[in-house]
């Protein structure tokens, strides 16, 4: 017999200022909080649809006009997602890390760079980590190129600069009857200024063939023919350098030189179990090298509570995934070695992204953007088989935070406004958070939320093993000290949540 799905929590009313994970301040976040014992994926669903997210079986909602560094929360549309340059790149050193093709170059300028979040977030009662690892590195790399880029136009200009003042000078000075040596100077330097041109424009030809011989190289390596390179060279460059979507991009990750395999597996299953070890000692490794952690603050129990252990529910209906809806890993496998691993919600609307961790040796592979495009890939192809889940929930935005300025460059993405519980262009919410950092993102003045309308009475509570409502609760007992406490948690869950989700009564 099918087991009834249905989910029930501890609401924690009171809340204690902490120490945030961000801004360090020691007693400046705040949040909800409750406990649930267990939970269907479709109310976890609506609940992250009000803020709430999970760590373990811990749920959790920022006091937003409250806390220090307002978290926001995030989602991308998966279906309509826009590959950058930048997540291109990406893409490309995986597929030649895979052949052998990547440079020393290419490793040694994101090996250093790589490993951020220095400082330790998980300071707060819940563990809130985030799964980028580029937001330094693209700070360092801009910040190379702009001292290279400016080098070069310094010793530009200041050629330019130097001649066009010689000429302007000699100019002025030149009486109506100037002598011909005057004259004769004066023509010598615009000589050389058209020399000094010519020679930046010959330069310019000289990398263009260079490029042209480099893709000549490259397409003979590929096994191509005169005929065949004559006619790809001779295509307009626009229609050579077509754009990829990223399916295309993952379909040519594979390679005979070294073999990725990604490997999703269900918490707790048989294939999950045989890995076990492996994945908590690459936590455990990760931790101590990226978060500095203590041993003991992440070994193999402290994963198993942080990462394994949850009250998510799985089930697997006949017109869902076919790997069902809960909480799952997703493994990366080299060679037959983990270096990273995705924690991951699959839920009727999304993937939500819980946590991401990997082998600190491979960080010249961008592994934690790597991860985000593929969480987006799977969301797209699950979405061939369930079209209503087509949206990657990347957890929390903080625009306060630089190390959270990545997920705004998944586009498209919204932001949920935290009155009234739509979701709003990032584009139109970042002006606002650049004024002030807690902002109601819905432009609609007179907007309501019809699920935070409440109705106590309909709330449904769990007393003495038994599933009532709050106003049956009410006349069991002779006095009500909790009315307060029940109305709070319903304005916090929505109507929708408190009339599905069973509130437990002590």
């Amino acid at each position: 017999m099918a087991s009834i799905l249905c989910s029930i929590v501890k609401y924690h009313s009171e809340q204690k200022n902490y120490r945030c994970g961000y801004c360090k301040n020691p007693n400046s976040n705040f949040s909800h909080g409750m406990w649930a014992h267990t939970l269907t994926v479709q109310d976890y669903q609506n609940l992250i649809d009000r803020g709430w997210r999970r760590s373990g079986s811990y749920l959790y909602k920022p006091v937003m006009n409250k806390i220090c560094c307002p978290a926001y929360t995030i989602r991308c549309d998966a279906l309509n997602f826009k590959i950058s340059k930048s997540q291109k790149k990406i893409l490309k050193r995986m597929s030649n890390f895979l052949k052998n093709k990547l440079s020393k170059e290419e490793k040694m300028s994101h090996t250093n760079t790589d490993i951020i979040h220095q400082n330790k977030l998980s300071e707060m009662p819940y563990k809130e980590f985030e799964t980028i690892d580029d937001a330094n590195r693209c700070k360092m790399n801009i910040t190379s190129v702009s001292c290279h880029v400016k080098k070069k136009l310094i010793a530009t200009e200041i050629g330019k600069d130097f001649l066009n003042t010689e000429i302007k000078g000699l100019k002025d000075n030149i009486p109506s009857s100037s002598s011909s040596e005057q004259l004769l100077a004066a023509k010598d330097i615009k000589s050389n200024k058209n020399k000094f041109v010519s020679c930046k424009n010959t330069q310019q030809k000289k990398a263009k063939i260079l490029r042209l011989e480099r893709k000549q190289n490259k397409l003979l390596a590929q096994g191509k023919t005169n005929t065949e390179i004559e006619a790809i060279l001779s295509q307009p460059k626009q229609q050579q350098n077509c754009d990829k979507n990223l399916e295309q991009f993952f379909n040519e990750l594979n390679s005979e030189m070294n073999k990725l395999e990604l490997k999703l597996h269900r918490v707790m299953s048989d294939e999950f179990l045989k890995s076990l070890d492996e994945s908590a000692n690459l936590y455990k490794k990760y931790q101590m090298a990226i978060h500095n952690d203590d041993p003991e603050d992440c070994d193999k129990s402290s994963f198993f509570r942080f990462l394994v252990k949850n009250s998510l529910q799985e089930w697997c209906p006949e017109n869902g995934p076919l790997q069902g809806y809960g909480s799952f890993h997703d493994q990366y496998w080299l060679n037959g070695k983990l270096i990273a691993v995705g924690v991951i919600d699959i839920l009727p609307s999304c993937i939500s992204s819980v946590y991401f961790y990997y082998d600190p040796e491979y960080s010249h592979l961008s592994l934690g953007t790597f991860s985000s495009l593929r969480e987006i890939f799977l969301t797209r192809q699950l979405s061939k088989t369930v079209p209503n889940l087509k949206y990657y929930y990347m957890g929390f935005y903080i625009h306060i935070c630089p190390k959270m300025r990545y997920k705004s460059k998944m586009v498209p993405s919204k932001l949920l406004c935290p009155e009234t519980y739509v979701w709003c262009d990032i584009e139109k919410c970042l002006p606002k958070l650049d004024i002030n950092k807690y902002s109601r993102l819905n432009e609609d003045l007179e907007a309501t939320n019809e699920d935070s309308i409440i109705n106590i009475d309909e709330v449904l509570i769990l007393y003495r093993e038994q599933a009532m409502l709050y106003k049956t609760y009410k006349r069991m007992l002779s006095t009500i000290k909790d009315e307060h406490e029940v109305s709070e948690y319903a304005s916090l869950v929505g109507m929708k949540c408190a009339t599905s989700i069973l509130l437990y009564r002590n």
